[in-house]
């Protein structure tokens, strides 16, 4: 690693992440049925009006209203969901209506059950309104929910159930979606074993991996595990060589920090090209991003919160946009500190693990007591992160500081 490198900022990271965020998989045919969490290649556009009729919001009595001072009317008809009126309502009749039953011609609106008293009169069914009601009341308009030709839900979305609904309700079976971006995952490190066997001294288990497990499971992506990688410069290349034929992306966490036994920076340079790899955040300083012949290639800290941050803040926008979505930031909302720092380091981009309380009413954020990268403690702690931006130099009780809920980034 050449340690003379300058420090690229969060910003400029994001903006060379945003610069490698094309597209690398093709589109597919996809049944409503395995379409949720994939992404929509194509605008999906409205085949029809939708409600494709005039049609009653509740069961009740359509009414046309001859007179305002009228508030008894015969009931002439019944229409029920799934079939057509008989006729049209002449002024002065009422029609009997189930939710969802197109309304009748003429009907100016529709009056709820609860609200009407019913009787016969010389043998003619009778409804008495108790109150008057606005034209239109009652009535869903053809049409208001979506119009025939306009788009209803735009290509990059990631499907969730309510735009697979919106598919549904107009009658589209198979959507044109992106095929799921393969991504590789590996763990690089001597010292590390899976859960579930025997520690020995100088062991530890491979935690980045459920973590990043984890983050990629909220993703529309593939998880190819690859394993954990010895520190031994020929298994890496040949790891990597081969994972670059079968992956859209590999992911790493460890290895990349430029030590003696830091072998994946060497073997990416050897074998394609790095375009980044030193950030001024913390945590999450060490960061690569390289090419590999048709792979991108992702180098997270071996630390689990800097692995974390990493892959949150950065690698996982670029990953959905890789995957045919928006290349989206997670958004901010600004809390209340119920800490305080003073004497900060400008320059900076840093992440605290926090969570929100309410005391007296009032939204606040506490934070971790240690700020360290190696600390799980302080995720099972937090329910988001703390952002600190480079020129925040000190936080006082009470002022509004950005707050990224784990919710936003896959942490749930």
């Amino acid at each position: 690693m050449n340690t003379k490198t300058p420090s690229l900022s969060f910003d400029e990271a994001l903006s060379h992440l945003r610069g490698l965020g094309h597209c690398k998989v093709t589109a597919e045919e996809t049944s409503l049925y395995e379409a949720y969490g994939r992404v929509l290649a194509n605008d999906i556009i409205a085949t029809c009006d939708l409600p494709p009729l005039d049609n009653s919001a509740m069961d009740g009595f359509a009414i046309a209203q001859s007179a305002s001072e009228q508030t008894s009317f015969p009931v002439v008809m019944e229409v029920f969901a799934g079939s057509m009126p008989e006729a049209a309502l002449k002024p002065g009749e009422a029609a009997r209506i189930f939710t969802g039953a197109p309304v009748p011609e003429g009907a100016d609106f529709v009056v709820p059950q609860e609200d009407c008293s019913e009787s016969e009169s010389d043998g003619v069914r009778l409804v008495q309104l108790s109150r008057g009601y606005p034209t239109g009341c009652n009535i869903r308009r053809k049409g208001e929910d979506q119009s025939k030709g306009a788009p209803i839900v735009k290509a990059g979305t990631v499907l969730r159930p309510q735009e697979i609904a919106a598919a549904a309700s107009i009658g589209i079976g198979q959507l044109q979606t992106y095929r799921q971006l393969k991504v590789g995952v590996f763990s690089t490190g001597n010292e590390l074993i899976r859960p579930g066997t025997t520690r020995q001294d100088g062991q530890i288990f491979d935690t980045n991996h459920f973590l990043l497990r984890g983050m990629l499971a909220n993703l529309p992506v593939e998880l190819v595990d690859l394993g954990i990688l010895a520190d031994q410069r020929d298994v890496v290349e040949t790891a990597l060589e081969s994972a670059s034929k079968e992956c859209d992306v590999i992911l790493t966490s460890g290895g990349a920090g430029g030590g003696d036994k830091d072998f994946v920076s060497a073997t990416l340079s050897k074998l394609g090209k790095t375009t980044f790899w030193h950030l001024a955040v913390k945590p999450g300083r060490p960061f690569m991003v390289g090419e590999l012949p048709d792979c991108v290639f992702i180098g997270l800290p071996g630390n689990p919160v800097a692995a974390t941050v990493a892959f949150a803040f950065l690698a996982r926008p670029l990953i959905e946009a890789l995957a045919g979505a928006d290349f989206i930031e997670a958004p901010r909302q600004y809390i209340a500190a119920d800490f305080e720092i003073f004497g900060r380091k400008a320059g900076r981009r840093e992440f605290l693990r926090g969570r929100r309380v309410v005391e007296d009413g009032t939204l606040k954020l506490t934070k971790y007591h240690s700020d360290g990268s190696a600390l799980l403690s302080s995720l099972t702690f937090g329910d988001g992160f703390i952002e600190l931006t480079e020129d925040m130099t000190s936080v006082r009780k009470g002022d509004l500081v950005p707050f990224i809920s784990f919710d936003e980034i896959g942490l749930r």
